[in-house]
C-alpha cells in the first residue's frame, strides 16, 4: 500500500513545474489523471528528444515515439483527452471534479476563468476540492501576466545573478531550479490543504508562484549582506561564508572540499603536510580565510594538482573532511549502488518496454511501512479514456465514440 492510495487528482499541468508536482503525487500512490487536449496533447509531447522502437533520437522517427520528458514526468499517471473549450468538455470536467480530491493547473493567470472553470465554479461542483494554481509570478501583482519559463524566473528573481564565476556572466542553474521549487511547494501546499479538508470538510485554493519558490530557496544564504560588504555576487563553486569550500584540481580531474569548521581546516592542513600554517594568523579563523579565499584555494590546488583523486579523497575522508570527486552524469547513472537502491531507475516506454540508453530518478521519499515508486510507464495520449470515463462517470463505449467523433475527447 502506498501512502496516498485513494487520493484522486485531476492533472491539467503542462511543461515541468506542474508535471513534477503531480509526478511526486503519483509516486506516492495518488490516482493522477493527466488531462490533455485531444489530438496534440501536452506541449511537452512535442519536445525532443524522443523515445521509440528505434531508440532515442532528436527527431521523431515513428508515430509511436514519445518525448523523453513525458516518459519521465508522467510515470504512474493515467492519461485521458478532453477538450475543455467545448461546452460538453466543461460539463464532463465538472463531473470529474465531483469525484476528485485535487485539481492542479499551471496555466497563466485568468485562463481557467476564461474557460469558465475558476475555483469558485469548481468548488460549487465539489466543496471539498483542493485547487492548486501554480504560476510563474502568482495570481496578482505587476508581473502576474508575464510569460514564465525557468530561465525567466531565475533572471527576474536574481538567482542567475548569484550563479556563475565572478569574472563571468550571470548563469542559469544547470537544473530547472524555479520549475522544481514551484512543483515542490505546490506538493506541500496541496498536502496541507488536504489535511485542512480532512479536519474541516472544506476545500480551498492553493496559490503557488515559481518566483516566490525560487526566492525561498535563495534566501537561506545572505547575498544581500555579502554584496553590501564588497564581495562579488557570483562566487563560482565557493560558499562565501566558508573557506575552503570549492572545486579543486587533481592530477586526473576535479574534486570538492566542503569544510565547515576550524577542526576541518586543521585536518586539511595535516593531510597536506602544512602543519606550519596551524597558527598562521592569516588563516587561523574563518573571517581571515574568507578574506583570503584566493590564497587558501591556491595553497590547496598547489598541493593537489600533483596527486590523484583517489589518494586525495582517501586521506581527507580519514580526517572526516566532507569531500567527493566531481562525477560526470554517465558515471552517476551507472553507479551500481544508486541502481540497487532505486535512486536511479530505468525509463519504460508504454509500447516497447525498457529503454536501455537513458535513465530517470526514482522516488526520492521512502517510508518504513509504505511502498512508493513509479511502477507504471507514462501514458500515450488518451490511453486511459475508456477506463477513467467508464469508472468515474459510467460512460458507455457508444457515448465515448460519439464524444470522440465530435472532438470532445
Amino acid at each position: 500500500m502506498k501512502p496516498l492510495d485513494g487520493i484522486k487528482i485531476l492533472d491539467l499541468t503542462q511543461f515541468l513545474a506542474g508535471s513534477y508536482c503531480t509526478m511526486i503525487f503519483s509516486g506516492l500512490g495518488a490516482e493522477v489523471i493527466k488531462i490533455e487536449p485531444p489530438v496534440k496533447g501536452d506541449p511537452a509531447r512535442h519536445m525532443p528528444p524522443y523515445v521509440g522502437e528505434k531508440g532515442v533520437s532528436i527527431s521523431r522517427e515513428t508515430r509511436d515515439d514519445i518525448s523523453l520528458a513525458v516518459l519521465k514526468r508522467c510515470r504512474n499517471k493515467k492519461g485521458i483527452s478532453l477538450n475543455l473549450k467545448s461546452p460538453k468538455g466543461k460539463e464532463i470536467f465538472l463531473r470529474l471534479v465531483e469525484k476528485a480530491d485535487v485539481v492542479v493547473e499551471n496555466f497563466r493567470p485568468g485562463i481557467m476563468n476564461k474557460l469558465g472553470l475558476s475555483y469558485s465554479v469548481l468548488s460549487e461542483a465539489n466543496p471539498k476540492i483542493v485547487y492548486c494554481s501554480l504560476t510563474g509570478f502568482g495570481a496578482e501583482g505587476a508581473y502576474a501576466n508575464l510569460p514564465a519559463f525557468d530561465i525567466v524566473i531565475q533572471a527576474i528573481g536574481g538567482a542567475m545573478s548569484v550563479n556563475g564565476h565572478p569574472d563571468g556572466p550571470p548563469t542559469r542553474s544547470g537544473i530547472a531550479t524555479s520549475d522544481l521549487a514551484g512543483g515542490l511547494f505546490s506538493c506541500i501546499g496541496i498536502m496541507a490543504a488536504l489535511e485542512y479538508c480532512h479536519k474541516t470538510g472544506k476545500g480551498q485554493q492553493v496559490d503557488v508562484s515559481m518566483l516566490d519558490s525560487v526566492l525561498s530557496f535563495m534566501m537561506d544564504e545572505a547575498p544581500d549582506f555579502w554584496i553590501s560588504q564588497g564581495y562579488p555576487p557570483r562566487s563560482g563553486s565557493r560558499l562565501t561564508r566558508l573557506t575552503p569550500f570549492n572545486v579543486y584540481k587533481a592530477k586526473d580531474g576535479y574534486y570538492v572540499i566542503a569544510h565547515g569548521s576550524n577542526d576541518h581546516w586543521l585536518g586539511i592542513l595535516n593531510v597536506m603536510g602544512r602543519e606550519d600554517l596551524y597558527d598562521d594568523e592569516r588563516y587561523k579563523d574563518q573571517p581571515g580565510r574568507i578574506a583570503r579565499a584566493d590564497e587558501v584555494d591556491a595553497i590547496i590546488n598547489a598541493w593537489s594538482e600533483q596527486k590523484y583523486k583517489k589518494d586525495i579523497l582517501s586521506a581527507l575522508e580519514i580526517k572526516g573532511i566532507p569531500c567527493s570527486q566531481v562525477r560526470e552524469v554517465p558515471e552517476v547513472l551507472s553507479d551500481k549502488n544508486l541502481l540497487d537502491l532505486g535512486t536511479v531507475v530505468p525509463i519504460i516506454h508504454p509500447n516497447f518496454g525498457e529503454v536501455p540508453s537513458v535513465k530517470a530518478a526514482g522516488m526520492p521519499i521512502r517510508f518504513s511501512a509504505s511502498k512508493t515508486g513509479f511502477d507504471q510507464p507514462a501514458p500515450t495520449l488518451g490511453q486511459h479514456n475508456s477506463e477513467v470515463y467508464e469508472d468515474w462517470l459510467n460512460l458507455s463505449q457508444k457515448e465515448l465514440e460519439d464524444l470522440k467523433a465530435e472532438g470532445t475527447v
